[in-house]
């Protein structure tokens, strides 16, 4: 019974398969088209941390937990809520003796110390607290700020935007393609959706060298790009 099943589940795939596939000899007009829409950054995403050396775990492990209070701590000082952040990465790995230029035949590693690396993410509305975000945090301790993004809270909202620009820009580009080719668009045949992405602003890893050495300056959020593309295939015929 479960065998039979399956054979007509999968007969009923072919139909429907069949049944929505256009035959190959009708004339068609396929053509693809794009929609970029420019939208102001509403949240400001970033990663700030603490890595650090310890002869001991223990050691390490207090060492970065002192200092990474302190940088949230600073954060906190300057507005940042804690529903503005969460914890990033925690990790703790021994560290070994490095390789000799010419090592006896029983040489092994030995541990020689921790690493600690604990890092908070951070996604606010103050966009314009980005580079003091960094300067502070940079103040209290923390050696990693990396993955500055200005990006969308929700980009969804945005989605049918791009989708239904994409889609009027294509069905434009059909007529005015019919009109010069003479020939008159009967109906569609398919829509696909080709890809929706998103692309947010970064600030680059020079920009990070310098704001880690001195006061980091204003950094301006940017707008965010989202594109769509669809393709739509017409059944054609002359005029």
């Amino acid at each position: 019974m479960f065998k039979q099943n399956i054979l007509f589940t999968l007969v009923l795939l072919l139909i429907s398969t069949h049944a929505f596939a256009y035959d190959p000899d009708v004339p068609t007009l396929k053509l693809c088209a794009q929609a970029i829409l420019k939208k102001p950054s509403d949240e400001l995403q970033l990663k700030i941390g603490v890595i650090n050396l310890g002869e001991t775990a223990e050691i390490a492990l207090t060492e970065n937990s002192v200092k990474m209070n302190a940088v949230i701590a600073s954060l906190e000082a300057v507005g940042l809520t804690k529903k503005d952040y969460e914890t990033g990465r925690f990790s703790i790995q021994p560290t070994y003796t490095p390789y000799p230029k010419d090592p006896p035949p029983n040489w092994k590693p030995k541990i020689n110390g921790y690493e600690v690396s604990n890092s908070i993410v951070i996604h606010t509305e103050m966009l314009d607290m980005a580079g003091k975000l960094i300067d502070v945090a940079n103040k209290a301790g923390a050696n990693s700020i990396s993955d500055i993004t200005f990006s969308l809270h929700n980009p969804r909202i945005y989605w049918h935007e791009a989708l239904g620009e994409a889609t009027a820009h294509a069905m434009s580009d059909a007529n005015a393609m019919a009109a010069v080719a003479q020939v008159k668009l009967l109906r569609v045949l398919s829509i696909t959706l080709d890809d929706t992405h998103v692309a947010s602003p970064h600030v680059n890893a020079s920009y990070l060298s310098k704001s880690m050495s001195e006061s980091a300056p204003p950094i301006e959020p940017g707008e965010v790009t989202i594109t769509a593309t669809v393709t739509i295939v017409y059944e054609i015929a002359s005029l």
